[in-house]
C-alpha cells in the first residue's frame, strides 16, 4: 500500500522537475533568439520533448534541451485538427474577451445574446460598408457586434473614426460613416483606444478590413457571407 501511494507521487515530482529543467533551458535560449520579447507562456505540446512557446499569438515549438526550435503549424493527422491554430484561437478569444464593451462601438441583439463578432474596421472601406449592412441579420441570429477601430484607407479615417469614438451616439456616428458621411458635425479630439486598437490588429496579423474575429478566436479576413460567419460563432457556443 506504502508504494501504491508513492510511486505516483515519485512519477509526479519527476515529470514536474523535468518540466522546470526543460523551461529553464528554453526561457534561456529564447532569450538570445529573441532578446526584446516577453515569453507568455511554455507547455508541453503533443509531441513528447516539444514544448509550445508563445508569445502572444506567435507559437514556436522547442526541444526540452533548447537546442532545437520549429517554426509552423502542429497538426493532428487522426483528427486532421491544427493544433497550433487551435492554441492561438483560444488565446485571440482571451485577448477579446477582456476588451469591455465601452472600449468599442457594439450593436447588441434585443434579446438574449447568443454570441459575439469583433470587427476591425475602417469608414472608407468599401467591403467593411457590406459588412455593416449586414448587421441586422446578426443581430437578429442573437450575435452582438463589437467595432475595433483600424484606418488603413484614406487619410481621413483616423479622424473619421476618432469622431464616432467621441460621438454621444456611436452606433449613430458609425451609421453614419458607413454611409459616407465624414462626421464633421462632431469633435473628435477626445481620447480614443485608436492607437490600443490598431497595435492589437497588427499583433494579430490583421494587414486590411474587414478582420473578423468570432468570440471563441476564429479569425477571418474579408468580407464573408453572414450565411457563412454565423453558424461558426453559434457553433461554437
Amino acid at each position: 500500500m506504502f508504494l501504491k501511494r508513492v510511486l505516483p507521487l515519485a512519477v509526479a515530482l519527476a515529470a514536474a522537475t523535468t518540466t522546470a529543467a526543460a523551461t529553464d533551458a528554453i526561457e534561456e535560449s529564447m532569450a538570445r533568439v529573441i532578446p526584446d520579447a516577453q515569453i507568455d507562456s511554455i507547455e508541453p505540446s503533443e509531441i513528447d520533448g516539444l514544448y509550445m512557446v508563445r508569445y502572444g499569438t506567435d507559437i514556436f515549438y522547442v526541444s526540452e534541451d533548447g537546442n532545437y526550435l520549429i517554426q509552423g503549424n502542429l497538426v493532428d493527422l487522426d483528427s486532421r485538427e491544427n493544433l497550433t491554430e487551435q492554441s492561438r484561437r483560444g488565446v485571440r478569444g482571451e485577448m477579446f474577451a477582456e476588451i469591455e464593451d465601452s472600449e468599442l462601438t457594439v450593436y447588441s441583439p434585443n434579446g438574449e445574446t447568443a454570441g459575439v463578432l469583433n470587427i476591425f474596421t475602417d469608414p472608407n472601406c468599401p467591403y467593411c460598408r457590406e459588412v455593416h449592412q449586414d448587421i441586422p441579420e446578426y443581430l437578429e441570429a442573437g450575435i452582438k457586434v463589437r467595432y475595433l477601430m483600424f484606418p488603413v484607407l484614406g487619410q481621413n479615417s483616423p479622424e473619421i473614426m476618432n469622431r464616432i469614438w467621441c460621438a454621444d451616439d456611436r452606433e449613430d456616428a458609425m451609421d453614419r460613416a458607413k454611409a459616407g458621411d465624414t462626421l464633421s458635425d462632431i469633435d473628435g479630439s477626445c481620447t480614443t483606444p485608436q492607437e490600443q486598437h490598431m497595435m492589437l490588429g497588427q499583433a494579430l496579423g490583421v494587414r486590411g478590413t474587414p478582420a473578423l474575429i468570432t468570440g471563441d478566436g476564429d479569425q477571418l479576413a474579408g468580407y464573408r457571407e453572414p450565411q457563412e460567419v454565423i453558424p461558426r460563432i453559434l457553433g461554437a457556443n
